[in-house]
């Protein structure tokens, strides 16, 4: 048997191989190469130069904006938005913070020089702020009408500790106050305008503080009276408040109803009586003593 030659053992190995696979020559499938997945990229933190922070008050119609969404706005576009939650029951204050980024951050925001304007839902508060890069700023806001806001020391009698403080203008009940209920302590009062209540507080008008029982009547009256002005959005007018009953200085426990307040008010008036006269009396006999003495 002859020795195959190398040709046709090619040819042999081409034509047995056609056999197998019948007839179809079939290429390999490569292996797939395994794709690494991406690290996502990580979010830059802003830096402070690239906001204008903003906090403070919130007043809307004169009532702190508890529970109210207040934005801040540039040209029209929201840059930043503040819900405001219930403040603590010893608080009647609202205090919302707005972080306001710079037009690198978000498109068509912040630039130094940009007028900010701020609502409370839908209403526009005043005033209008001025975006500045890497600036905290206090400020405090008022959307709807103006009022005015007293504060100070208040001192009362201890049966009045439970009684309502209410500002007065001209007769008429025109806002709402609160105070402590430790002698002395303090107070604060906000005032309504004539724009949100008819009769109420103009420029220059006179404002008067009376305490109030359960029942809506006045049981004391303040002696010293505030003049009504706008409250500009930073201090308080400060009138410190000292009371007595309505027609009168108290003496004795009048008006709680019992039978010992007329007793108790006789004995202290004679007592007062009693001490003048001792004063009186001493004061004549001193001058007569000298008188004699000089003769």
């Amino acid at each position: 048997m002859k020795t195959l030659r190398p040709v046709a053992l090619l040819v042999c190995l081409l034509v047995c191989s056609v056999g197998f696979t019948g007839g179809a020559v079939h290429a390999l499938t490569p292996t797939p190469a395994v794709t690494a997945s991406p690290t996502p990229a990580a979010t830059p933190t802003p830096m402070p130069n690239q906001l204008s922070i903003f906090t403070g008050g919130c007043w809307l119609n004169a009532r702190p904006c508890v529970g109210q969404t207040m934005t801040a706005r540039i040209a029209g576009k929201v840059c930043a938005t503040d819900s405001m939650p219930l403040t603590p029951a010893d608080s009647n204050r609202s205090v919302y913070r707005l972080v306001v980024p710079s037009r690198d951050i978000v498109p068509g925001c912040g630039s130094d020089g940009a007028t900010i304007d701020f609502f409370v839902g839908d209403q526009l508060a005043a005033p209008s702020a001025t975006w500045h890069a890497g600036t905290t700023q206090t400020m405090s806001f008022i959307a709807g009408p103006l009022f005015a806001m007293f504060g100070g020391g208040i001192e009362i009698a201890a049966a009045d500790h439970t009684a309502v403080l209410a500002p007065y203008v001209n007769e008429k009940a025109c806002g709402y106050a609160s105070h402590g209920f430790v002698v002395p302590d303090l107070y604060e009062a906000i005032v309504f305008s004539s724009q949100q209540e008819s009769g109420c507080g103009i420029e220059g008008a006179q404002v008067s503080f009376k305490l109030l029982d359960a029942q809506g009547n006045v049981i004391a009256v303040a002696n010293e009276k505030g003049i009504w002005h706008a409250w500009d959005g930073h201090q308080a007018q400060q009138l410190n408040l000292t009371f007595g009953p309505v027609g009168g200085i108290r003496v004795g426990n009048i008006g709680t109803g019992d039978g010992s307040d007329g007793e108790g008010s006789a004995w202290g008036r004679l007592s007062i009586l009693l001490g003048f006269v001792g004063v009186a009396g001493a004061a004549l006999g001193l001058a007569l003593r000298r008188r004699a003495m000089a003769r």
